[in-house]
């Protein structure tokens, strides 16, 4: 039986599509589970994803199974944020743009064309444009415009798709409205995962494979930023990002020993 060697230090927040998978439902990149084993025996390991179109039951299952995730409660999405800020707010009803599939996860949220929020869950690829019109009309009228995320694109099975930062950019722009933003670099987010595990917000090390939502906005809250050269990373990214890592690292399975160095 193994012996844990954990040190109290950082909190390592992992990123999953493009640091630890391929795609959202694709396999573990070449060396990851190792790497997550290794770094979980020796520091406090958090996945935190900006993952919108997998409902969270069937990816926390599927996490799980690959031995990526511990424990569910390990696991930080932009639902985490949103089903405890929006009702807080009064926010818990509203317009949802989202697919199907995700509908599940959005049984505490009461549709209403007059209500006072719009909530943006998808990336669209499968909408017209005219389907946003509700949500553009809404938006006109005053309502509170929320996306999960702001992520411009992502990779998978080689590919860049969009993400959801472009349809939030066309209802903002269109709309008069910028969103507020409920997943990564969301302060929300990142101060729910400290006051979880009994830390401060810049014990945090945030790493992940897209320089400016996992890195750049991360540093810019006080925590360190670190970026791994696979998924959506395109050579000098790290260069092109407002705030520069604190290390670029090949791949995640050489993350436990930058950190280690201190």
């Amino acid at each position: 039986m193994s012996v844990s060697t954990r040190v109290e230090g950082p909190l390592v927040c992992l990123d999953i599509d493009g640091t630890l998978t391929d795609g959202v439902n694709g396999p573990p990149l070449p060396g990851a589970v190792e790497a997550v084993r290794v770094l979980r025996d020796r520091w406090r390991v958090r996945l935190v994803t900006n993952t919108t179109s997998v409902p969270l039951a069937a990816l926390t299952e599927r996490l799980r199974a690959l031995d990526l995730l511990d424990r569910p409660e390990h696991l930080y999405t932009p639902l985490s944020v949103a089903r405890r800020v929006l009702p807080e707010r009064g926010h818990d009803r509203g317009i949802l743009i989202a697919d199907p599939g995700q509908r599940e996860d959005y049984a505490w949220f009461r549709e209403d064309e007059a209500g006072p929020a719009v909530v943006l869950a998808t990336e669209a690829h499968d909408w017209r444009v005219g389907d946003f019109h509700p949500a553009f009309r809404r938006l006109l009228d005053g309502a509170v415009f929320y996306t999960l995320t702001r992520n411009r694109y992502y990779r998978v099975a080689g590919r860049f798709r969009i993400d959801l930062g472009g349809v939030a950019a066309l209802l903002a722009h269109c709309g008069g409205v910028d969103p507020e933003t409920l997943g990564k670099p969301s302060p929300l987010l990142f101060d729910a995962i400290a006051a979880h595990a009994g830390v401060r917000r810049q014990d945090i090390v945030m790493i992940g494979d897209d320089a400016e939502v996992d890195v750049a906005a991360s540093i810019a809250l006080g925590m360190r930023g670190v970026l791994v050269q696979t998924g959506k990373y395109r050579a000098g990214d790290e260069s092109k990002a407002p705030e520069a890592p604190h290390a670029t690292l090949p791949d995640v399975g050489a993350v436990s020993a930058w950190l280690a160095r201190g």
